[in-house]
C-alpha cells in the first residue's frame, strides 16, 4: 500500500500538526540559482545532515514551491543555517509579497556553483543533488556536500534561529 492511498481523517491531521509545533527545529534558508543566474530561496525547517560518509545533507521541498523546479533542474542547492539575528531576513523569505526583496541586501555572497551564501550564517552547506525522492506533497533532495562555509572564529558563538510552536525563538547553550 502506498502512503498516498491511505485516507487520514482531519482530526488526526490536526493532532499531527499540533504535535509537530512542539518540536523545536532550526531554520535554514535553502537557496539556488536558475539557468539564467537568478537567485531563489525559501525558509525551511526540513533540512538536516544525513551522513558523514559520504558527506551529505537532505532537505524536503514542497513541489508547489517556486524553488522546487530550480533545484530539480539545476542540481545544486545551499543550506544556510540561520542565526538568531536573522529575523528580518527570515521575514523576507517567509512572505510572498516580499519575494523581490529577498536578495536585495548585501547579506549575500556567491559560493561554489554560484550559489547564494548568507553572510553571518552559522554555517552554509553547498551541495550537489545526488538523489531525489518524491513523497506525498514534497520531494526530498539528497545533496553531497561540496563545501562548507563557516563564520570567522571571533570567539563569539552565535545562537541559532529556531522555529517552535508557530514562531521563531532563540536558544542559548545551557550553562550548569
Amino acid at each position: 500500500m502506498k502512503m498516498n492511498d491511505v485516507s487520514v481523517d482531519q482530526a488526526l491531521k490536526d493532532r499531527f500538526r499540533a504535535s509537530m509545533r512542539l518540536a523545536a527545529a532550526s531554520i535554514s534558508l535553502v537557496t539556488a540559482r536558475d539557468g539564467s543566474g537568478n537567485r531563489h530561496g525559501m525558509a525551511v525547517t526540513s533540512a538536516t545532515s544525513l551522513s558523514m560518509d559520504p558527506l551529505s545533507m537532505m532537505v524536503a521541498v514542497n513541489r508547489t514551491a517556486s524553488i522546487h523546479p530550480v533545484i530539480a533542474a539545476g542540481g545544486t542547492f545551499c543550506l544556510n543555517l540561520m542565526a538568531e539575528d536573522h529575523g528580518a531576513i527570515l521575514e523576507r523569505f517567509s512572505r510572498s509579497d516580499m519575494r523581490e526583496m529577498r536578495f536585495a541586501t548585501d547579506d549575500w555572497s556567491a559560493g561554489l556553483h554560484g550559489l547564494p551564501v548568507l553572510r553571518g550564517a552559522l554555517a552554509s552547506h553547498l551541495c550537489t543533488v545526488v538523489a531525489a525522492h518524491e513523497f506525498g506533497t514534497h520531494t526530498v533532495f539528497f545533496g553531497q556536500v561540496d563545501d562548507v562555509v563557516l563564520p570567522g572564529d571571533d570567539g563569539q558563538a552565535a545562537a541559532p534561529l529556531v522555529w517552535l510552536n508557530g514562531g521563531r525563538v532563540s536558544i542559548r547553550p545551557y550553562v550548569a
